[in-house]
């Protein structure tokens, strides 16, 4: 690559050239001699960044966009996924779902994902290959989180809160060696298979799978040495549940369970109290900040900043399109700049920097892979903005630019592993036309459903809302100064 704009640490621009090989780069410099073989590719003063890492997704969700309007979390739940009336997917269809997303977030500059995939058990083994094969035919870097649980919906929630409560308890979906069976088949398979796509744990959250599974989770991550990611406190009614499960705080379970370490992450992390956040923060464990989503399902403000200012590793995610409803990341990185300024003085106001930090060093934690960053021996996973697209300000404002003002549209090339998978705005490694063509079909049939998924909410829905208002009843003792 000859004559790039290289964004590089410190937010500094440098006018230099990259060698890559074997998908790392090799070489940064200026008037580089490349191989006689190699391919040059010209950037003519393009911007070069690190591809952007979203740290945080559900693929199953990308043909649901604008699925629900407004919608508390565990509302959601019961339309989008749980409860009873989630549209379920079959394998081809998770594949065109998972390949409209990455379309997406390829053109517009995220080259790696963690997605925690949702797949309905009578599908499970055929429905997580289709998810892989179509990541490699992608060609984005992706850890696909087989999600899971055993118990059933209204069992993770504190119904004991309201009358009538326990009679909504269902036993349990199945067992734990079962679930767990067909999870270490699915690491058997894939482990080592392809270069870029890799096989996670993805335990759906602690209240929705029982203690044994949790816990046979742990060791299962740790016996086959595969990272591990689930969903932590994103509803304010885990609390509550928390301390009737666990006797407590749900980070200082994980703690005793041993799994605050650097093969695990931890989504949304939204109720967290003063304790919660500093047990994280000194921990190698991983937090993803899920802004948009966090908003739109009313979920909470989650204390990101406290977390990294006390040294923890925060990384950034989309969340799945049926509660974002978007797999754009630039997005992401402006929201979660600009959400806690009206909760925090000036002084700790997050910036661009903590943005865009947030973004690639916090998702190369998650990953476990040396991306995010344009050093030698980093993965070549790049993004080539158009300069004039930009209309840039002087160097030092660039990056306020890409937080605050970058929506994708001056993405022009994106590079993962040395590979060039969009070229001049267009994806090279996916037939886009023939998937949204596919991707019709299957939109069609899944609001084909809305209606009987509706009906189902709509008999649940006084349930919820009482248990909604008996949530914000409890006396939670809740300590959290961080961000309010």
């Amino acid at each position: 690559m000859r004559n790039g704009r290289l964004l590089v640490d410190h937010g500094e621009i440098e006018s230099a050239d990259l060698l890559i090989e074997d998908g790392r780069i090799v070489e940064r410099g200026p008037s580089l001699d490349p191989p006689a073989a190699a391919e040059v590719l010209e950037l003519d003063d393009a911007l070069v960044v690190p591809g952007l890492v979203n740290a945080h997704t559900h693929s199953n969700q990308t043909l649901e966009k604008g699925l629900c309007d407004a919608l508390p979390l565990d509302a959601w739940m019961v339309i989008a996924s749980y409860g009873g009336a989630g549209a379920l997917m079959g394998p081809d269809e998770l594949r065109i779902a998972t390949l409209m997303g990455a379309i997406e977030m390829l053109r517009t500059g995220t080259t790696s994902v963690v997605d925690c995939l949702r797949v309905d058990l009578e599908c499970f083994d055929e429905g997580l290959d289709s998810v892989m094969n179509a990541y490699a035919e992608s060609g984005m870097r992706a850890h696909v989180a087989a999600q899971y649980t055993d118990v059933d919906f209204f069992s993770s929630l504190p119904v004991e809160l309201i009358d009538g409560g326990d009679e909504l308890l269902r036993p349990p979906r199945s067992t734990p060696t079962e679930v767990l069976a067909r999870v270490e088949d699915f690491v058997e398979r894939w482990a080592g298979r392809h270069p870029l796509v890799t096989p996670m744990l993805g335990p759906s959250s602690l209240p929705r799978c029982s203690t044994e599974l949790f816990e046979a989770s742990i060791d299962l991550a740790r016996r086959r040495g595969v990272r591990l990611q689930t969903h932590l406190l994103s509803a304010r009614s885990q609390v509550p549940f928390a301390k009737q499960r666990y006797g407590g705080s749900m980070v200082a379970y994980l703690d005793r369970l041993g799994c605050l370490e650097d093969w695990a992450s931890f989504a949304h992390a939204i109720w967290l109290d003063d304790d919660d956040v500093a047990q994280l923060a000194a921990s190698p464990a991983a937090v993803i900040h899920n802004p948009v989503s966090n908003l739109k399902l009313g979920a909470g403000i989650a204390p990101a900043p406290a977390l990294w200012r006390q040294g923890g590793r925060v990384a950034l995610g989309s969340d799945g399109a049926s509660s974002n409803d978007s797999q754009n990341m630039w997005e992401t990185l402006k929201m979660s700049a600009i959400l806690h300024r009206v909760a925090l003085d000036p002084g700790e106001w997050p910036g661009s920097s903590d943005a865009l930090g947030m973004c690639w060093q916090g998702g190369a934690a998650v990953l476990g892979q040396q991306v995010g960053r344009l050093d030698v021996g980093a993965c070549a996973d790049l993004a080539i903005l158009d300069w004039g697209q930009l209309l840039p300000a002087p160097a030092d404002q660039v990056r306020h630019q890409l937080v605050y003002s970058e929506l994708g549209s001056s993405v022009r090339t994106v590079i993962v592993d040395g590979d060039v998978v969009v070229r001049d705005g267009v994806v090279q490694t996916i037939d886009v036309a023939a998937v949204q063509e596919a991707a019709t079909e299957v939109v069609a049939r899944i609001w084909a459903t809305l209606p009987d998924r509706l009906e189902r909410f709509a008999e649940l829905a006084p349930t919820l809302s009482r248990l909604e208002k008996a949530v914000s009843e409890v006396q939670l003792d809740f300590r959290r100064s961080c961000c309010w």
